[in-house]
């Protein structure tokens, strides 16, 4: 299998269901459906985190009949790092992407991920094969793709390609609150500093790994909620894997699942994480 796309979803019976009709619509136009006849092109799984709404009962009604995806329903809230580890790990793609219930970061910015990736993950001839393929691999043209993104040079060999908010003044097209902007910012900076993180933007929910990269890392994370993006990144780091960050377009989307009480937590979690890098835990 080419691609797995996971979907963390708690109390998203109202934004989900346009996200997965998106994905859908997005993925079904692509030519990595016909990469590979003889196997399917890719799967979407949606891991509901023991919703209280109808979150599970609207997933599964309408993808039924959708075929690549299905719905894992948890029962009891495990917190969305715990539903994401599940999902990597279950999903089959030879590339894993997790992206939020909410779209606030659409599926085709998925293309600006692509480039970057690992040509030797593949087994097999693939969409990244060479660096115009990339262009094959969906329905943009090369003339589309920028002149100094199509170089040699740019199409570099990384397992873990993130999405950032921060690198580019012209990704955020709607803007979150001032004070979740500050609280972000200076989240980000600690992380910097306490974990040796050179990412701008550690919590953007827009992940790409190689299959290789997720069955490596995943295994040894622990935290299981909101810190779970920093813990990912630590364990990479400790790895040796590289990483790429891509500037992609993000919206903040009303209904924010992120509790204001999740910031000290995750601040808790961030410390963890350090104490687990001293004693030895990701090596």
């Amino acid at each position: 299998m080419f691609l797995s796309v996971i979907i963390p979803a708690y109390n998203e019976e109202k934004r989900l269901p346009e996200t997965l009709k998106k994905v859908r619509n997005y993925l079904n136009h692509q030519n990595i459906t016909r990469l590979d006849s003889a196997r399917q092109a890719y799967e979407v799984i949606v891991v509901n985190d023991g919703s209280t709404d109808s979150t599970p009962r609207v997933a599964s009604g309408l993808i039924k009949d959708w075929d690549g995806f299905r719905l894992v329903d948890n029962k009891e809230n495990q917190g969305k790092g715990a539903v994401v580890k599940q999902g990597m790990l279950e999903a089959k793609g030879d590339w894993r992407l997790f992206m939020d219930a909410d779209n606030s970061t659409d599926i085709s910015e998925i293309e600006k991920l692509w480039k970057f990736a690992n040509q030797s993950c593949h087994s097999e001839q693939s969409a990244f094969s060479r660096p115009e393929s990339v262009a094959n691999a969906t329905s943009w043209t090369s003339q589309e793709i920028p002149r100094q993104a199509r170089d040699d040079d740019i199409f570099r060999s990384y397992d873990f390609i993130i999405g950032s908010r921060y690198l580019s003044k012209d990704s955020i097209k709607i803007k979150q609150p001032l004070s979740r902007r500050v609280v972000s910012r200076f989240g980000n900076l600690l992380v910097r500093l306490f974990l040796g993180i050179k990412s701008v933007d550690t919590q953007c929910g827009f992940k790409l790994f190689s299959k290789e990269a997720t069955e490596k890392i995943f295994p040894l994370q622990e935290i299981t909620r909101w810190g779970f993006d920093m813990e990912i990144l630590a364990i990479a780091i400790k790895k040796g894997y590289k990483i790429k960050e891509v500037p992609v377009s993000w919206c903040d989307a009303e209904g924010s699942q992120v509790k204001k009480s999740a910031t000290f937590k995750t601040l808790k979690e961030l410390l963890t994480i350090k104490w687990n890098m001293m004693k030895g835990k990701y090596n």
